[in-house]
């Protein structure tokens, strides 16, 4: 498709989901019998739950009432669970299908786990990790690999009390209220599949946008896995995070890393230590009155915060009072770059041909 057509093309298939939403029934998915754990909320003091239709309580008498609360007080040592009596259960301002399990913590603290079945879970991250009117086959890719990390993730958590994350640090869940109609069939037309590797799950890392070329994962973690290897990508034609620049001011650089234990008295010089082969800074070296500290650029990123510093492909010098990052992408740039599955599913592949690309070796099977 030409440049010139894709805006209009965009705003077509918008109108045309629009107009669709309209008809949309929300439905739970049908059992698939594969239950995920989600930790939604963690050392909390007080949790409230509610629901319209009537809270059920495991094990107990159905009371009818439509909202409960929680003290580390209220709570013994066996968990609670509970559940709407049809519908959804609201904890947090947010809805959520299938089982709350309220816990007190060795610190007396709460956790919240919601246990559902895991298509309806995929439900709310597909479009929870991007948009719901992308193309189609970048929803069902989206899809796949959600599935593929949350059972990897299953398989791996052993005796945790729970499976996954509902944020970054695993993937995005926000519940019922993130569901919307076209994600909800890209985890319909692909239920049960999977990516494999030599017949085993892999572990599916995604990345929102990998600014030209996919990250080793041996570069970043360690992790030494023939599917999670660099490989080009065209997502600087369309992403929003194509090119950016962020100016800190050198108070600020320093402030934030002092939160983080790393204490240094002044700047008077900053730059790169070292890059990967796609690109992406592995250390930045501060120079100050005292000498020079090296400090690895993950550190560098989160301290500053993730949203300011979308990845660590960047360059970077001292501008004054000011550091100057001038970068490309978002994300840690290892496996399914989401803005590439969208550029990909634009130029008419299917959403095999975009996993096989990210994660080269591996196949779309069935899970058993």
């Amino acid at each position: 498709m030409s440049d010139t057509l894709r805006p209009l093309a965009r705003v077509i298939r918008a109108t045309v989901l629009c107009a669709c939403a309209l008809l949309f029934v929300y439905a739970p998915a049908a059992s698939s019998g594969e239950r995920i754990r989600v930790a939604l909320l963690d050392n909390r003091s007080t949790i409230a739950v509610s629901a319209e239709s009537g809270l059920l309580v495991e094990h107990r008498a159905e009371s009818g009432v439509r909202k409960m609360f929680f003290t580390s007080a209220s709570i013994g040592s066996r968990p609670v669970r509970i559940r709407a009596h049809s519908g959804f259960s609201r904890v947090n301002g947010k809805n959520y299908r299938g089982w709350l399990e309220v816990r007190k913590k060795k610190n007396g603290l709460l956790l919240v786990v919601n246990e559902l079945d895991i298509e309806d879970y995929l439900q709310s991250v597909v479009t929870s990790e991007i948009p719901h009117d992308w193309s189609f086959e970048a929803l069902k890719a989206q899809a796949v690999a959600a599935r593929t990390y949350a059972l990897y993730q299953k398989k791996a958590a052993d005796h945790r009390l729970y499976h996954v994350l509902a944020t970054v640090n695993s993937q995005v869940y926000r519940g019922g209220d993130s569901e919307r109609p076209r994600g909800a069939r890209a985890v319909r037309d692909t239920r049960g599949l999977v990516i494999l590797y030599r017949g085993e799950l892999i572990n599916a890392f995604y990345h929102s946008s990998c600014g030209g070329h996919t990250e080793n994962a041996g570069e970043l973690w360690g992790i030494d896995e023939p599917y999670l290897k660099g490989v080009d990508c065209e997502c600087q034609e369309i992403s929003r995070y194509g090119l950016w620049e962020r100016r800190i001011g050198k108070r600020r650089v320093l402030a934030t890393l002092r939160k983080q234990g790393i204490r240094i008295s002044d700047v008077v010089g900053m730059g790169i230590k070292g890059v990967t082969a796609a690109g992406r800074v592995k250390g930045v070296s501060l120079r100050s009155s005292q000498g020079e500290r090296l400090i690895p650029a993950e550190t560098m990123r989160a301290a500053l915060g993730t949203a300011v510093i979308p990845s660590v492909f960047f360059e970077l010098e001292l501008d004054g009072n000011e550091a100057v990052f001038s970068g490309r992408g978002a994300g840690h740039g290892v496996g399914l770059c989401q803005w590439g599955a969208e550029e990909m599913a634009e130029r008419g592949y299917d959403f095999k041909a975009i996993l096989a690309h990210y994660y080269p070796g591996t196949a779309v099977a069935p899970w058993e």
